[in-house]
């Protein structure tokens, strides 16, 4: 068996390696679409780490063909730049960085992007169509298919990596526990939904106490954490607080697959020494979906 320390190192399972396939593959798409594919970038934020994090993203969808105008504007513009954005046929995809007001405004602008043009598909029309598992972006349009949130779907193709999938069957987590730290209805909602489709027992954390996911249905449980990451194979945080008490070695199993995508750390920092992998950021494979979401948003909406 391979040292956990090497493991960690080991470039495919860098979530920037791994990335680098499904650009690929975006571009060879962007390349068969003759009109200009064009994407805007809202992000109302001075923050340095977000605003070189923009800028990066900016560079990626460029380097592939995708036009991207990043825009820096006040927050109190969003709603009406949102709505500007939805009316102009030039434009096909937009993508906004949040967190702006930190609270359910947020869940309101993220809503009021058009859905055909919403990128990170996290807005209720999409959301919607994972919970009642509708794989049609147009009803009755089978060629059609509906768009999966960006952040989810980029955890889910990383564990793909990790070898703990089986990839070949319908079920490739059937018998797999997992333990989520995030329950909201932009990642940790839906990526519990999607484990549990793909056959895992999925325990969600947040502040209200945990819920069990079985085939994407919700459960109330009764458990505590100690206890289901006693029992995980894979623990998966996304808890923005430098609160969060941090997962440590001897909650899980040797072996447990970690993966944080989180800003924050949610993990101890000597946890790469009693796991199999432990996969810190998720940003570059993020991204890399954003791409695959917009490209297949104009071939739905906006292509001829």
């Amino acid at each position: 068996m391979t040292e956990p320390a090497e493991q960690q190192n080991n470039p495919q399972l860098d979530p920037a390696q791994i990335a680098k396939k499904y650009v690929a593959e975006v571009k060879v798409q962007v390349e068969r679409i003759s009109t200009r594919i064009k994407v805007v970038g809202l992000i109302a934020s001075q923050d340095k780490p977000s605003l070189a994090y923009a800028r990066a993203t900016q560079q990626k969808f460029d380097a592939i063909g995708i036009d991207y105008d990043l825009r820096n504007i006040e927050r109190l513009d969003l709603e009406n730049e949102i709505l500007a954005l939805n009316a102009d046929p030039e434009v096909h995809g937009i993508f906004i960085y949040f967190p702006v007001f930190h609270n359910e405004q947020d869940s309101y602008l993220r809503n009021l992007v058009d859905y055909r043009k919403d990128i990170e598909a996290g807005s209720q029309y999409w959301t919607h169509k994972l919970y009642t598992n509708d794989r049609l972006a147009v009803p009755g349009d089978p060629l059609k298919k509906a768009l999966l949130p960006c952040t989810p779907l980029a955890i889910i193709k990383i564990l793909a990596e990790t070898g703990i999938c089986e990839p070949q069957d319908e079920h490739p987590l059937m018998g797999k526990t997992v333990t989520i730290f995030n329950r909201s209805e932009v990642i940790g909602r839906p990526l519990a939904v999607m484990l549990s489709n793909d056959g895992a027992k999925v325990y969600s954390f947040d502040i209200n106490g945990p819920l069990l996911f079985s085939n994407a249905k919700p459960a109330e449980v009764d458990i505590s954490r100690s206890e289901a990451l006693a029992t995980s194979d894979i623990v998966i945080t996304g808890v923005p607080s430098k609160h969060f008490e941090k997962v440590r070695c001897d909650e899980i199993l040797p072996g447990t697959v970690c993966l944080n995508f989180s800003s924050v750390p949610n993990f101890a920092d000597d946890i790469a020494s009693h796991t199999n992998i432990f996969i810190p950021k998720v940003g570059p494979m993020t991204v890399a979906m954003c791409m695959r979401n917009t490209v297949r948003l104009y071939k739905n909406f906006h292509g001829a």
